[in-house]
């Protein structure tokens, strides 16, 4: 009976020391860009839009007390262009309705702040951000324009609308004598998802 309860109390000491190394107020930031683009492999042009998520959440004495989330685009979204110089593409202000029937003005960020749900399971703590389906997401509307004769193969070989996991995309394209040019609007999701480890 005596080496059990040694043991018990052995187990209890270690279990608090390792609840110990995460007590407190914790901070964790995502921090991540996209490469958004209309286009082909040789012939593209598009938009890097950088974005961060911020997770807060407190632990005391081992149990997840309270937690929040934010997120945001940040302000250096930069153009490319592929070849260099073929493309000249921006970031408009343009309508996103989603899915439920509601218009936003672009550029939109589904959730700028949100719960967060937690627990500790041994060193390790699971979060759990209170997100709906399909997570956080932001909305943009770009055009990119061109001049060069290759436009026409550009605007030929380039998909009308692109799903892919966690990311849609809708162009409506126009051609003129001075031209070709493409408006997108693009979908793209962004971290935290439902679960964090």
């Amino acid at each position: 009976m005596q080496p059990l309860f040694r043991l018990l109390i052995l187990l209890i000491v270690t279990m608090q020391s390792v609840h110990a190394e995460v007590n407190g107020r914790w901070l964790l930031t995502i921090t991540g860009s996209d490469r958004l683009e209309f286009g082909t492999e040789n012939l593209a042009g598009g938009l890097l839009i950088p974005w961060q998520s911020e997770l807060e959440f407190t632990i005391k004495d081992g149990i997840f007390n309270q937690g929040t989330g934010s997120a945001r685009l940040l302000a250096e979204i930069n153009t490319y262009s592929r070849p260099e110089d073929m493309f000249a593409c921006e970031q408009v202000k343009g309508i996103f309705a989603s899915n439920s029937g509601q218009s936003f003005s672009t550029p939109h960020l589904r959730y700028q702040a949100f719960p967060m749900l937690g627990k500790v399971v041994g060193d390790r703590v699971e979060l759990k951000p209170f997100l709906e389906y399909p997570g956080n997401y932001y909305a943009v509307l770009y055009e990119c324009s061109t001049s060069d004769t290759r436009g026409s193969f550009w605007i030929d070989r380039s998909p009308r609308v692109a799903r892919e996991l966690g990311k849609r995309q809708n162009a409506q394209v126009k051609t003129s004598e001075s031209g070709y040019s493409v408006s997108i609007k693009e979908v793209k999701t962004i971290p935290p998802g439902p679960d964090i480890d």
